[in-house]
């Protein structure tokens, strides 16, 4: 019975050294949070206005004669940017040489331009925004696995060291009783041990965002104007989307129900990716970058839009 005792005492405390060995610094964690997001666009850069509501532009796109010139989609991006009346002008002045008419033809260009540029200006501050975001949440992600990695090394070592410590106790000791306490006990921690590499959620932090897009997105809803008015326009009118069903909102947020939820929309509900933040585990984290990254994709899509508005009206007003 001494041995057995004696063969406890030494197997415990290897195994409290090596859980602790497992501990984080918690300043070094508290630092990395980056609790405050330096991601957030300043409040002084211009956006391009909406001035109608989406229904609006919708009654007047679908009777305008714009419709003759210019593909559907573009007719309802010129009302939501306010070019409908410039573009008309412009069609009118078409073929007039006179220094006048060139004078006027370069006034409008230029108003189409800039609000063209401040359209593309949304989209890159927007997009700026998402690709800090998710480089700040790949950055805590990064973190936090490296964390769980080594923990989980380091009990998988100590389980064999346990295991082999046990067996040539067990090879020494000729009491049977004896050995048979041992092997128990060296069995038991070696499980213990095991068992804690079964966690699956691993380490926390404490993540904040409080200026999210993805809540938008998720709640279909832009009250706060997190987004431009051109942007969302462009994200909530079905017209842009490939079908033309569903808007490329509602086709987003449907993604993320199937791929991110397990399609469990209640999960997503109570999820901390669409809250101002909070405690996040790692595979939260990989969770919330994948979908930034997702929504950076669509709204970079955008660009295209705009482009093919570009060309369109270059090849029918030149």
């Amino acid at each position: 019975m001494y041995l057995a005792k004696k063969s406890r005492i030494i197997l415990i405390p290897l195994v409290i050294s090596l859980i602790s060995s497992c501990a984080v610094n918690k300043k070094s964690a508290y630092l990395l949070t980056l609790k405050d997001s330096y991601c957030i666009p300043p409040t002084y850069f211009l956006k391009a206005e909406q001035t109608l509501t989406n229904q609006t532009i919708d009654s007047l796109a679908a009777h305008d004669d714009l419709n003759k010139v210019f593909s559907i989609q573009n007719v309802h991006m010129l009302y939501a940017l306010g070019l409908t009346e410039e573009m008309k002008e412009l069609g009118k002045l078409k073929g007039n040489s006179s220094v006048d008419a060139r004078i006027r033809k370069l006034t409008i260009n230029d108003q189409i331009n800039r609000t063209l540029l401040l359209a593309l200006s949304d989209i890159n501050t927007a997009a700026a925004e998402l690709d800090c975001e998710a480089e700040r949440v790949d950055q805590v992600a990064g973190y936090i696995d490296e964390i769980n990695a080594a923990r989980n090394n380091k009990l998988v070592v100590g389980s064999i060291a346990l295991g082999a410590l046990a067996s040539i106790a067990g090879a020494v000791i000729t009491n049977n009783d004896v050995n048979s306490a041992v092997g128990i006990t060296g069995g038991l921690l070696g499980g213990g041990l095991g068992f804690f590499t079964l966690n699956p959620k691993g380490k926390k932090v404490e993540f904040y965002h409080p200026h999210n897009l993805l809540r938008n997105v998720w709640t279909q809803n832009d009250t706060d104007q997190s987004f431009s008015p051109f942007i969302w326009y462009m994200l909530s009118e079905k017209i842009f989307s490939n079908d033309g069903t569903n808007s490329l909102l509602h086709n987003l947020k449907n993604r993320w129900i199937d791929y991110q939820f397990d399609n469990d929309k209640n999960q997503g509900n109570q999820s901390v990716i669409f809250s101002d933040g909070g405690i996040y585990y790692a595979d939260d984290l990989h969770s919330r970058a994948a979908m930034i990254n997702q929504l950076q994709a669509v709204i970079r899509s955008i660009n295209q839009g705009v482009n093919n508005l570009i060309l369109d009206a270059s090849k029918t007003l030149e």
